[in-house]
């Protein structure tokens, strides 16, 4: 047993930080409240109780949203803001602008309650879309939000996108080189993006979030460039100057309002075909 980690989860959250490391220890996924997270989840309700459930700023701004905090609690106010994932929001755009890589449909791997798919459609970026969602509370809250957007009919709903779905589930009616894939399948990129895939695809644009906390991606980018020309973006700065209902927020939680949960800063990969 690490008791090294033992050590490191006491002297950032005392007890509460050694018994969750012991949930974890004998599998457990439960985890207590640390008085950050309860600050954290205490702003992500304030702010989407002033948003009235609209995304408030950004490329996104007024699509209606409902958050599913099943999967994660810390991003709430980062969703409302408009500033969640910005860096994306912004490469969808600056793509679909362009004559050059716009694509007809968006097609979203791991698309949770759809924040960038239906984003994206309500700003007229795509066609159509279709989502990949393996949760069922996810899905649930996917298709309220795409009603509450009036997108019911622009988008088809899959379960767990699987190896073979290029062959099995992927509607027929659309051609792949008029598809832009945004791909966030936690870490199942390595295994679902293989030669045979990839050759399918070569004429998509990819935008894959890379989970390589526990592999070294440089064999999966040389895969990618031989196909794509290839960019990798992370996370940047944020600006909360600009937002009126923030005027009154001390800076500590301002700042805590755009955070994500994340375990590192994050790194999406852009791929434009060739």
């Amino acid at each position: 047993m690490n008791l090294s980690k033992f050590a490191y989860a006491y002297s950032r959250h005392g007890l509460i930080g050694f018994f969750n490391v012991m949930l974890g220890k004998i599998g457990i996924r439960y985890r207590l409240k640390t008085p950050l997270d309860k600050i954290i989840f205490y702003l992500g309700r304030n702010i989407e109780k002033l948003s009235k459930n609209r995304i408030l700023d950004g490329i996104y701004k007024d699509t209606h949203l409902e958050i599913n905090r099943s999967w994660n609690s810390y991003d709430v106010a980062s969703k409302f803001l408009g500033l969640y994932e910005k860096e994306v929001q912004e490469e969808i755009f600056n793509i679909q602008k362009s004559k050059k890589t716009k694509k007809k449909n968006l097609i979203n791997l791991g698309a949770g309650e759809g924040y960038h798919l239906i984003g994206a459609l309500k700003k007229k970026l795509f066609n159509y879309g279709v989502a990949y969602e393996m949760d069922n509370n996810a899905k649930n809250i996917l298709n309220k939000n795409l009603i509450k957007n009036n997108l019911q009919n622009k988008v088809i709903i899959f379960d767990k996108v699987e190896g073979n779905f290029l062959e099995k589930s992927f509607p027929k009616t659309l051609k792949l080189r008029d598809c832009f894939f945004l791909i966030d399948i936690e870490g199942d990129e390595f295994k679902l993006l293989n030669r045979h895939n990839l050759n399918k695809l070569n004429k998509s644009v990819l935008i894959i979030e890379l989970h390589d906390f526990y592999f070294s991606p440089n064999k999966f980018l040389n895969s990618l460039k031989k196909i794509y020309k290839v960019k990798v973006i992370s996370t940047e700065n944020r600006n909360l100057s600009k937002f009126k209902i923030l005027e009154n927020f001390p800076d500590v939680e301002k700042w805590l309002l755009v955070n994500e949960g994340r375990p590192k800063k994050m790194e999406w990969i852009i791929c434009i075909p060739k």
